[in-house]
């Protein structure tokens, strides 16, 4: 059982409570078993699966629509254009 950053949902809850009891490895066992992965990763389980996240999640900051970010780098792309046909 290593530990991992996860998405708070009710299972990150879950696992947050049980920490302040400080478990034993079997009660660990117990919470964490349930094919949690399976249901978050492969089932899209939101509220009972594990969804783990990386550290570039901390470096989100905000979230915008598709179509926002879409023209966002379709602009940013259209100026590096421009400025390379300058050279």
């Amino acid at each position: 059982m290593a530990p991992v950053r996860l998405i708070k949902n009710k299972f990150y809850n879950e696992v947050q409570e049980l920490y302040q009891k400080n478990p034993t490895n079997e009660q660990l066992k117990e919470l964490l078993g349930r094919a949690r992965a399976k249901k978050g990763m492969f089932e899209g389980d939101l509220d009972e699966g594990e969804l783990e996240i990386g550290q570039i999640a901390g470096l989100i900051h905000e979230i915008k629509p598709a179509k926002e970010v879409l023209k966002e780098i379709i602009d940013e792309f259209n100026l590096v254009k421009t400025y390379i046909k300058r050279f």
